[in-house]
């Protein structure tokens, strides 16, 4: 019997989560506002989580599912700035769809954003994020950068009216750019 668990992401991860994600989204993806928002972005700390199986031994085989929250910056009207984690993609392999993977990984990432005190977003279906406490009263008046059917695009937060109003969300620059500077030539010396 294949069972599974649901453990935080590693780097050894990636490739495998990538292709899984590839396999379930269209190649268009890339192209697509939650893809935008994400940009280059490392996930959140203790915010990426990958669903994996293990057989009766306990041994861990391939990965199954995944989700991760990637940080996004929301620019309210006053000029005001707040980090807010955009969850998602949410993955489940399609052989195992049904099988409550996608449940899972979301009830293990809302505990955590529940203990980091974290707010998110995300940009999906409110019938089944619904149940997990994401809703669109307070997105209405925010602009993203790119298209997002208004209904689809959710918040989750311990208190939604501080989101409410016109802003606008923005990716997250984790590591400021700094131009590199060429090293002293050689040949010049100090006067």
């Amino acid at each position: 019997m294949i069972s599974m668990i649901i453990r935080p992401r590693e780097a050894a991860d990636l490739g495998e989560v990538e292709a899984l994600v590839a396999r379930c989204f269209p190649p268009e993806r890339q192209r697509r506002t939650a893809a935008l928002l994400r940009g280059a972005s490392d996930p959140l700390p203790g915010l990426a989580f990958v669903a994996a199986e293990t057989d009766v031994t306990g041994r861990i085989g391939r990965i199954v599912g995944a989700v991760a929250c990637h940080p996004v910056v929301w620019e309210g009207a006053g000029g005001s700035r707040r980090t807010l984690a955009l969850l998602g993609p949410l993955v489940s392999h399609p052989e195992r769809r049904g099988e409550g993977i996608g449940l899972a990984l979301m009830a293990r990432t809302i505990a955590a954003l529940d203990r980091l005190r974290a707010d998110s977003m995300l940009i999906g279906d409110a019938p089944y994020y619904g149940r997990f406490g994401y809703g669109a009263e307070a997105t209405a008046g925010w602009r993203l950068p790119g298209p997002v059917e208004p209904e689809r695009l959710l918040l989750r937060a311990r208190d939604p009216e501080a989101w409410a109003g016109p802003a606008r969300v923005v990716p997250a620059r984790l590591r400021p750019v700094r131009p590199r500077m060429a090293p002293p030539d050689p040949g010049l010396r100090a006067a």
